[in-house]
């Protein structure tokens, strides 16, 4: 609780004795207010400024110890809009409204207008010399959309809505999160670091005759995603004056399947989607390039014109689900060989899903590979089938369509980064309930192994989790956690628990 040892006023009491007798406010718009949302203005905008190391969850974490957890929900949202304000130059940039939490009115005359932080990445000059999107690329759009990632849309897409109860972070978790290795914040890395098309990018465009002549930052997420117009335009069996660059942030999917991602699964799982007739963009090459964070991979891959804009284009839901109809079918009438399968995880039973599960449940948490033996014991025994393509986030960022006449036509279906190889029963709707379980299991599994790696201070690039508790690894963990919990299935641990089990040395 460094944070909140700071002095409240110049040379008075600290922020700790200030708020222990202080009783909590919330404004007309539902956010944190009088001193208590000054505090957590200040601590969140420190985040920024200064080294992050969980500032703005000290507070709240304070506010809910001192038996103000009803006010939680107006703090986390006053978090999210001065989060929002610091990435687009601070509170002080933001022209003073009505709707401003009331809490920025005293914080701006505290806090100093300039940022030094925001000053030094807002000076630093383009190192390649065309032009680029500025720091805050996130969702922009032309007039069509692009072959971009859906998992960093799933992400960016939900910010503004109120997150699951299934999903809630205890106080414990959600400090520890905040203060994780930069590593554990991947989408904050990529939104600072990646301001331009790495030099490496740039010159494994031009060993290929081909020159920049744009590039805009569409989003930052899990990856960085930007459009690329190329003259002269790079050529594979076509011309491509414009393309698509992905550079993967990301180690660690969100989904149950996805420990891992690179460029050389995604753009496996690609041909293999072509290889059942699907229309899919075309990888054009693949890379890798050294970056602040340091080598990431990329994917430089075709553009496709379309009239889907993310969430706010799409085909009406009976022609989107005809769409994804066929799709599926598609996938499921081509059988996927295991030796064709590599590098992506392929399986072709429950059982033998399960058993991968099992192989990383870390040492110290037994209590998840006992329940994991324990179900494999009950359930029926399931035998194993032909594999097929799976791509596991099909949704209406990645289902790229037009309206041709009175009818909307699929462009092209993106984001392969999730996708395994398995049995074909995966991908009927609804989902049978043995997979639904497993399935839990999985994103509680992938929860306790980045437990472990946090333990041994190793953690991958991922994002553990997202400040407005949607879709990231441990809120996907908690909530998989307590639906196993509700179904007799695990005893629910809080995140914040495994890492602390494994941290425990014999």
């Amino acid at each position: 609780m460094a944070f909140l040892r700071r002095p409240a006023t110049a040379g008075g009491a600290s922020w700790n004795e200030v708020l222990r007798t202080m009783q909590p406010a919330e404004d007309e718009a539902g956010f944190l207010a009088g001193p208590w949302g000054e505090c957590l203005t200040e601590a969140t905008a420190c985040e920024h400024t200064e080294a992050n190391l969980g500032q703005a969850g000290q507070v709240i974490d304070f506010l809910v110890s001192c038996g103000h957890r009803r006010f939680e929900k107006a703090a986390d949202k006053l978090e999210r809009a001065t989060h929002k304000a610091m990435k687009n130059g601070g509170i002080h940039n933001c022209p003073p409204s009505a709707k401003d939490p009331q809490a920025w009115g005293p914080a701006r005359q505290r806090l100093p207008q300039a940022m030094p932080a925001m000053q030094a990445a807002a000076t630093t000059p383009p190192r390649s010399g065309y032009p680029v999107a500025g720091r805050l690329g996130s969702n922009r759009s032309r007039s069509s959309s692009s072959s971009s990632s859906s998992s960093s849309s799933s992400s960016s897409s939900s910010s503004s809505s109120s997150s699951s109860p299934g999903r809630r972070l205890d106080p414990e978790t959600k400090s520890m999160c905040r203060g994780a290795p930069p590593s554990g914040r991947i989408d904050e890395l990529l939104e600072t670091n990646i301001s331009e098309l790495p030099l490496g990018v740039v010159s494994e465009i031009s060993k290929r005759g081909a020159a920049i002549s744009s590039a805009l930052r569409l989003k930052s997420s899990f990856h960085s995603t930007w459009l690329v117009d190329v003259d002269p335009p790079l050529q594979d069996e076509k011309k491509h004056a414009q393309v698509i660059v992905q550079i993967l942030g990301s180690e660690v999917g969100d989904d149950p399947f996805t420990f891992f991602i690179s460029a050389k699964r995604i753009a496996h799982a690609m041909r293999l989607a072509r290889n059942t007739g699907l229309r899919v963009p075309d990888v054009i090459f693949i890379g890798s390039c050294e970056t602040p964070m340091g080598n990431l991979d990329f994917i430089v891959q075709e553009f496709i014109v379309t009239q889907t804009i993310e969430d706010i284009v799409k085909a009406p839901r009976a022609e989107w689900h005809r769409m994804e109809a066929e799709i599926l079918t598609k996938l499921k009438t081509v059988t996927v060989k295991p030796a064709d399968a590599s590098p992506m995880l392929c399986f072709n039973s429950l059982n033998q899903y399960l058993l991968w599960l099992l192989d990383s449940v870390p040492p110290r948490l037994p209590a998840i590979a006992e329940a994991l033996n324990r179900f494999m014991r009950e359930g029926p025994p399931r035998e194993s089938t032909d594999a097929v393509l799976l791509h596991q986030d099909i949704n209406n960022g990645n289902l790229l369509a037009s309206k041709v006449g009175e009818v909307w036509q699929l462009d092209a279906v993106i984001d392969w980064e999730s996708a395994v190889v398995g049995p074909a029963e995966m991908a009927e709707r609804p989902l049978q309930e043995h997979w639904r379980i497993a399935l839990a299991f999985g994103s509680v599994v992938k929860g306790a192994w980045l437990a472990g790696q946090m333990a041994e201070g190793d953690l991958p690039r991922c994002v553990l989790e997202d400040i407005n508790e949607e879709r990231e690894l441990v809120e996907e963990y908690t909530k998989s956690a307590r639906q196993l919990h509700h179904r007799n299935k695990l005893t629910f641990q809080p995140w914040a628990n495994l890492v602390r089990q494994c941290s425990v040395r014999p």
